[in-house]
């Protein structure tokens, strides 16, 4: 008879092994490149947009008001809530105990440079993207350009079949997994109850719609993200003496491996580049499912909102965690992770009163627990949005939702390290298949942002810019259905 837990035994170190080579060599060098191929080529769009950004996000379009699409503040909110994630707590401190301070510097750097890429994948998200059958908003991303903009059906059937494995199942049952663990250690709540809790918030996320999910997003992800910037500011003022030490910290530790604890050079570059990559997405392909979502005026509008989600994933909320863990300059007596920051924040708000120091573990709970909370709605949309893009069966769907709430019990319950290993293999194919679809289709995007910039006037960044596909030179146009 067979030996199942043999064979799952070498399934699991074959399939860690290939991981290692896709994400310490192969698929850091791809992102990297291609990020610097596209800043090269749009002149570093990823700064120079800034300036209109703000404007872009308070845009309430009239058309989507009656589009049923999202404004480009809700498409913001369903991807940043996605990107940030427990991993940005936990990840950036395992990257700082174990890469040395300089990883930060390096994070930092793959984050600008990835943004150019984040920029074009979601401005070709936009242009391809369709209306949904019932002519009530728009879907489309990463399997629809593939499909539409390159012509090709199977690899766009491949890539929305893997992100639904990959983010839609695994990676959702990776969250009730810290979900459930964090209920159980801070609030007390029995395992089997914080999973039926968390499947049947699951049950609500997968039947409420795209519409209700984005208005959820809108709410609930600018609040998680002041709750944890304010216990970040708080450790800083406390320990503000500390940061010109704590900068000058993460340079040298960037350049020499000596100030790193004797870290080698290559591997605190690659856990900041692993680290940043993981994080905020860019070039991977999952971002544009709520980009198509989106009602935009011109298509690079969308790229400019998505590019800039990295910023604030990055170097905004990954700094902020790094800031927590190197700024008091304690030691992390074997501590990493979600453990090692609760840790220095009891200690630091404590040191104030016992009660702000229970006020200090309470905060971080409710951040963990709202960080995965909105993983769980942007992990649903691009996998309902990918799969729409290769069929509406109706029957399939459902049982993909229902699949949905049966993992996130199902990881609340249990650890799946082989299912979670598989889920790192099945999104390095896909970011495979994502950077040879956008590099192949450059052109275009280098012709959407010639046509934003020709409308803008001088400084570029066009007010009142709009796009038509009559715009685009006509052997660009191939798979443009909207934009007439």
């Amino acid at each position: 008879m067979p030996d199942f837990a043999a064979f799952q035994n070498l399934l699991l170190s074959v399939v860690t092994r290939v991981n290692g080579t896709l994400w310490d060599y192969l698929l850091p060098a791809l992102l990297v490149g291609a990020g610097l191929w596209f800043t090269v080529r749009t002149r570093a769009v990823q700064v120079t947009m800034l300036p209109a950004l703000g404007r872009i996000l308070r845009q309430r379009t009239h058309e989507a008001e009656t589009s049923g699409g999202l404004t480009p503040f809700e498409a913001f909110c369903v991807s940043t809530g996605a990107r940030v994630g427990v991993g940005n707590i936990a990840g950036i401190a395992l990257a700082v105990t174990t890469g040395g301070p300089g990883a930060v510097f390096w994070m930092w750097v793959t984050a600008v440079i990835g943004a150019s890429s984040g920029f074009a994948e979601s401005a070709l998200a936009q242009l391809y993207k369709r209306k949904s059958p019932d002519g009530k908003g728009y879907q489309g991303g990463t399997a629809a350009t593939i499909r539409y903009g390159l012509g090709s059906a199977f690899w766009a059937a491949l890539f929305a079949v893997l992100l639904a494995l990959a983010d839609g199942l695994i990676f959702n049952s990776v969250l009730g997994n810290t979900m459930a663990i964090s209920l159980a250690t801070t609030a007390d709540v029995p395992r089997t109850v914080g999973g039926v809790l968390l499947a049947a918030y699951a049950a609500w996320v997968a039947w409420a719609g795209a519409k209700r999910l984005a208005k959820f997003a809108t709410k609930l992800v600018p609040f998680m993200l002041a709750l944890y910037l304010f216990l970040a500011f708080a450790v800083t003022l406390i320990y503000v003496d500390r940061i010109p030490e704590v900068l000058a910290l993460i340079m040298r530790s960037a350049f020499t491996p000596e100030a790193a604890g004797g870290a080698g050079l290559w591997f605190i570059l690659m856990t900041g580049v692993r680290r940043g990559l993981y994080s905020h997405e860019a070039g991977q392909g999952t971002v544009p499912n709520a980009a198509a979502a989106a009602e935009c005026r011109h298509p690079v509008e969308q790229g400019f909102v998505q590019a800039a989600g990295v910023y604030v994933d990055t170097l905004l909320i990954c700094t902020a965690t790094a800031m927590i863990v190197l700024l008091p300059g304690v030691d992390f007596a074997g501590q990493t992770g979600i453990e090692l920051v609760g840790r220095i924040l009891s200690d630091a708000f404590g040191a104030y009163g016992a009660a702000l120091g229970t006020f200090a573990a309470w905060a971080l709970f409710l951040v963990v627990l709202f960080f995965a909370l909105t993983s769980v709605i942007g992990n649903f949309f691009y996998s309902e949005m990918s799969l729409r893009v290769v069929t509406e069966n109706r029957t399939l769907h459902l049982l993909f939702r229902a699949a949905v709430v049966a993992m996130v019990f199902a990881g609340s319950q249990m650890t799946l390290d082989l299912v979670w290993n598989l889920a790192d293999l099945f999104m390095g194919v896909m970011v495979l298949v994502n950077l040879t679809a956008i590099l192949r289709l450059g052109p275009v995007v280098f012709a959407l942002l010639r046509d934003y910039r020709a409308q803008g006037g001088a400084d570029g960044m066009a007010a009142g810019a709009r796009f038509s596909k009559s715009r685009l030179p006509e052997r660009l146009r191939r798979g443009v259905a909207l934009w007439d």
